[in-house]
């Protein structure tokens, strides 16, 4: 019997590996439900955020995970057709090159044109120059948004009409626009909350506020755009209008330890370099986090806060054999204090925080650890 069960168990077809039941399989004739065949237009995105909410992250994990050309841009050096300055159709030339000079694949690719909100029209005054910048790019972009067949010279500079030229198809290119856009919550304020008095009369609300901040761009709609400086027929090409939140200290903590390349394995890497271990409190990152947060300037200000905490420390540390660990916490961060450099073998981590608590909070106080100090330019000089 375990013969003949032995027999019928291989004479089964084998599964691949994560092979899954027949559900919505597009290589069945019988896929989904049977309509009249379409042909499927993309739908451009703007995404609206504050500086250093993710939003050219998001674009390029988006292209990543779909295993696509992506090509992040920047809006405010092009300009208009004829002057100084990159023509828009260099981006679908940089493009092309992304994608290993494939037009096939460069006609499914991703262009993030970043600082949007930079392009908007001039001010109600009347101005001898045109807008070449400004409204002038808004213009030209009009068409290769849409989806037409664009030629591109294939040599970048200046345009040569005997020059050879590469005919790309936009209709499957998706267009994602991204920007700050500071201003448009005051915008959408008085839009959305009109001045009025008595009992049923709206508060008036602080627009500097992150959350409040996050819940206007949630209800941007076209003609809130269009009032802040972009023309009508640029916004109605792009119809997908998103908002990305302000980040707050939580987040900003979970930036700081959790992604691959995060900075606090960077400077741990960097330390590690002159055998020196590295280590930062809890209190000290959310102490990071609290000032990142203060500043306004999103994750892109986590960097500058940790470069000039630990930018003596970096100095220095190299020309102390004797240091293992470098110790950061809230006090260093604020700037009450230098970092901590603990130089006794026998002393870990653990063991310097609970000397630490045993005096009271006083880093002096412990054997075995000092601050950074660097000599000032007087030592410098009689030793010169």
């Amino acid at each position: 019997s375990s013969s003949s069960t032995t027999s019928s168990s291989s004479s089964l077809p084998s599964k691949s590996f994560c092979e899954t039941p027949n559900v919505n399989n597009i290589s069945k004739p019988d896929f989904g439900r049977m309509v009249e065949d379409c042909e499927l237009d993309k739908s451009n995105i703007v995404i609206i955020g504050p500086t250093g909410s993710g939003k050219t992250l998001l674009v390029k994990t988006l292209a990543k995970l779909i295993d696509v050309p992506l090509v992040v841009t920047d809006a405010t050096c092009l300009t208009q057709a004829g002057y100084v300055g990159e023509d828009v159709e260099s981006v679908l030339f940089k493009l092309y090159i992304e994608s290993g000079q494939d037009i096939e694949r460069c006609q499914r690719g991703i262009v993030y044109i970043d600082e949007t909100d930079k392009i908007r029209k001039s001010g109600g005054n009347v101005s001898i120059s045109r807008d070449v910048s400004g409204e002038g790019v808004q213009h030209a972009l009009l068409k290769i948004v849409e989806g037409n067949v664009v030629n591109v010279p294939k040599e970048p500079g200046r345009k040569n009409p005997r020059g050879d030229f590469l005919q790309i198809d936009t209709s499957n290119i998706l267009f994602i626009c991204g920007g700050a856009f500071s201003g448009l919550e005051k915008i959408i304020n008085n839009r959305m909350d009109s001045a009025s008095i008595g009992f049923g009369a709206q508060m008036k609300k602080d627009t500097d506020d992150h959350k409040v901040q996050g819940k206007y761009f949630n209800n941007a709609i076209p003609k809130d755009l269009v009032q802040f400086g972009m023309i009508p027929e640029f916004v109605g090409r792009f119809p997908v209008i998103v908002s990305t939140q302000g980040l707050d200290t939580n987040d900003l903590v979970d930036i700081l330890t959790l992604p691959k390349n995060s900075l606090l394995k960077q400077y741990k890497y960097l330390f590690a370099m002159n055998d020196v271990n590295f280590h930062i409190s809890d209190c000290g990152l959310n102490e990071i986090a609290k000032t990142a947060f203060s500043r306004g300037t999103g994750a892109r200000g986590l960097r500058a806060i940790t470069e000039n905490t630990l930018m003596e420390t970096m100095y220095v540390v190299p020309s102390i054999p004797s240091v293992h660990t470098v110790y950061l916490d809230a006090a260093a961060v604020r700037g009450d204090r230098k970092p901590i450099l603990l130089k006794d073998p026998n002393m870990t981590v653990e063991t310097f925080e609970e000397l630490l608590k045993e005096s009271g909070g006083r880093p002096e106080d412990v054997d075995g650890a000092d601050f950074v100090h660097i000599d000032s330019a007087e030592e410098f000089g009689e030793a010169a």
